[in-house]
């Protein structure tokens, strides 16, 4: 079965803590993140879905970035990242 977690509309600051937290509560298990609701976004809040990609790889699970918004779009466009949307790489 897969877990499902809305990102929040800021992935930068003091949210950062309560999202990182509320990710790593589903651990264990394939996840759905939806990324529509993402307005802002940091490099820290970069680095926590990268960092989720990679402990759910080595972990042996699916983790997806679904319905990334513009911001998220924009990003993993410019960072060459895109591959990581669908879960390729990490």
């Amino acid at each position: 079965m897969t877990s499902f977690h809305a990102l929040p509309e800021r992935l930068e600051g003091a949210g950062l803590i309560d999202a990182r937290a509320a990710v790593l509560a589903l651990r264990g298990a394939d996840l759905d993140l939806s990324g529509a609701e993402v307005t802002r976004l940091n490099g820290m809040g970069l680095e926590l879905i990268l960092s989720a990609f990679r402990t759910w790889r080595e972990d042996g699970f699916r983790l997806r970035l679904v319905d990334p918004s513009p911001c998220l779009l924009e990003t993993f466009v410019r960072l060459d990242l895109q591959a990581t949307l669908q879960g390729e790489a990490a």
